[in-house]
């Protein structure tokens, strides 16, 4: 049996961008880009994990977080099974840190980046309406290799 982490990504758009974090050098993912989020601690519920984890990663806080539905990253050693919020309610600016650098992207720019995680999916054409739209709701699965490539992509979206 693989090893599943709850883990949670925020989405984060306005005006046709997105915030994104991007790796540093000397970091294992280095150029990669992603979108804010993480593990969710002991005793936090998946909404306040995405408060946290985009607030760690970007120095922006987000409110008003919609939970659109839910992503499972199959790899060949670990699930990652991530909680989806949305928001286009914050205060702040992307800022840089020691691992990461954080910035608004436009979403057409960043589905045309080569080194991407397969999260970012969410973004492109056929599937942003699951992301975006209030009256549906998504399931996502994706099945990985070991190196990242996407085998298999199982999608449903129903509406609410």
């Amino acid at each position: 049996m693989k090893n599943v982490r709850k883990a949670v990504r925020c989405y984060l758009i306005k005006d046709g961008k997105v915030v994104v974090t991007k790796y540093n050098e000397g970091q294992p993912t280095e150029g990669y880009y992603d979108i804010p989020g993480g593990k969710i601690e002991y005793g936090e519920t998946a909404e306040q994990a995405a408060i946290r984890e985009m607030e760690e990663e970007t120095g922006i806080v987000v409110k008003n977080l919609k939970h659109r539905g839910r992503f499972i990253a199959d790899n060949p050693n670990k699930i990652f099974d991530f909680e989806v919020f949305l928001t286009a309610d914050f205060e702040g600016e992307p800022q840089d840190f020691a691992e990461n650098t954080s910035e608004w992207i436009e979403i057409e720019e960043l589905l045309k980046k080569e080194k991407i995680f397969s999260n970012i999916m969410l973004l492109d054409k056929f599937f942003i309406n699951g992301l975006v739209d209030e009256r549906a709701c998504f399931e996502m699965y994706v099945r990985l290799d070991d190196d990242g490539k996407i085998l298999e992509v199982k999608y449903n979206l129903e509406e609410k």
